[in-house]
Formats: C-alpha cells, structure tokens, sequence
C-alpha cells in the first residue's frame, strides 16, 4: 500500500512539473524575424524573437536556427536572459526589443536602453556565437554626440564627441583592453559594463 501511495505521488508530481514547464515555455507572440547565411554554407539560416503574453513579466526568446541540407531547421541557439522582458517587477521597462539582422555572414544586433543606442557584431564559430564588435552612441541633451567603438579582435576601443550634424571632432580618447576569451551571445549580459 504504502508502494502505491509512493507511486501516486510522485506521478502527481511529475503532471504537476510538466504542467508548470508548459506554461513556463508560452511563447506564443512571434515580435521579429530575420533571414540570411549566418554560417556561410550557402543556405538561409533565421533568427526568431517571440514573446510570452501570458506571463506578467511579458519575457522574451531569442531562437537562431540554421538551415540543414534537407531543408530543416536546426535550432542552434535559445535564450530567454538574453532580452529583458517588457515588464520587471510590474513597471514597464521602456526599452526596445532588439533587432537582429544577418549581414555578410554577421549577427548583428541592434538595440537601444536608457536612450543609448547599441550595435553588437557576432560571428559564428567553433560552435558559438563571438562577440567581435560593440558600438555606442550617446547624445548629450545639448549640442554633442559621443560614439564609441570597441573592436574586440584587436582590443581598440575609441571614443570619438563630434558636434551635432557636424564632422567636427570635440574629442577623442583611444585605450586598448584586451578581453579573453572574447564574450559571447549566450554570456553577454555577464560581461555588462565591461564592453562600454
């Protein structure tokens, strides 16, 4: 009796997990979709963002899948950390859901927070997705734009101010910062203010 009773209960549990886990993984909102050859085999590979409207948070997946020989997709990369959700503790974030483009064989993902806006450049290999490339530009409320480009390759991180609608250079600072192994799209939000 007291087998059975076992049993019961851990099958309750079980249907109990599954249940939750499905309603966990809603996603059921497709927000972006971007096509082209991230691994440069010839075929269209996609990159996909959907979104779970039933969870309060509103989280957010990003999926990348290449295209296979027999015309399937294979899913390579999945991340809901990776974009904030639209809501965190009940406020609305403000801040706009990234967009990915496939470039020359690049990810690329644009994005803007707390009015700077952001450019990451990723390429694809040895299985993972490497960050080779940020970019920033700040405008300051007045008269003056700074951007800020950090090759990660050759470790050369530039900031340049230049008057508004102008080529005039205010200033410029460059500093070489070596990060390895280079960030990559599954770790980025670990390495945070580092890459600015």
């Amino acid at each position: 009796m007291k087998k059975i009773i076992v049993l019961i209960l851990a099958f309750t549990q079980t249907i109990v997990y599954a249940q939750q886990k499905k309603v966990k993984d809603n996603f059921n909102v497709q927000i972006r979709l971007e096509k082209g050859d991230l691994n440069k085999d010839g075929l269209i590979d996609k990159t996909v963002i959907m979104m779970d409207t039933t969870d309060t948070a509103v989280p957010l997946r990003l999926q990348i899948f290449f295209l296979q020989p027999n015309k399937k997709f294979k899913l390579v990369f999945s991340s809901t950390d990776l974009i904030e959700p639209q809501y965190v503790n009940g406020v609305h974030t403000k801040n706009q859901i990234p967009y990915f483009f496939i470039e020359n064989g690049f990810l690329l993902m644009n994005t803007e927070k707390n009015d700077v806006r952001y450019e990451y450049k990723f390429i694809y290999k040895n299985g993972v997705f490497q960050l080779i490339k940020v970019s920033s530009i700040v405008y300051d409320g007045r008269n003056a734009t700074t951007e800020t480009t950090f090759n990660l390759l050759t470790g050369v991180r530039t900031e340049t101010t230049t008057l508004l609608g102008s080529e005039k250079i205010l200033k410029k600072n460059t500093k070489k910062i070596m990060i390895r192994p280079l960030p990559t799209l599954q770790n980025l939000r670990t390495f945070g203010n580092k890459l600015d």
